[in-house]
């Protein structure tokens, strides 16, 4: 089964738009919003998005686990997720992979 950014981790993602937009994150590249409706700002911000979404997992903690409030995604969300990264992060049917720099 295939997995796209729309509809698959946009939807994923939905209830937590609005809180994580308060949040940025500074790299070697600059600082970016964190704004898990937008396709560019979730594929530029990928590996830290898995890191933070696999926080609440044994052995896997970290600092800032996503979504905060000590209530994690289901496993399945997870692993779609890790799949649609897999799949080379395809914004939807019949697109491209990305082909951006992930920071």
């Amino acid at each position: 089964m295939s997995v796209y950014f729309d509809p698959d981790i946009k939807n994923i993602f939905a209830p937590y738009v609005q809180p994580m937009l308060e949040v940025s994150i500074a790299t070697d590249q600059g600082t970016f919003s964190l704004d898990l409706s937008n396709y560019e700002s979730v594929c530029r911000l990928s590996q830290r998005i898995k890191i933070a979404i696999e926080g609440y997992m044994p052995g896997k903690e970290t600092a800032h686990p996503m979504p905060p409030g000590n209530n994690p995604l289901p496993d399945r969300d997870i692993q779609k997720y890790n799949d649609w990264l897999d799949a080379g992060m395809p914004e939807k049917e019949g697109a491209e992979t990305f082909e951006g720099v992930i920071v």
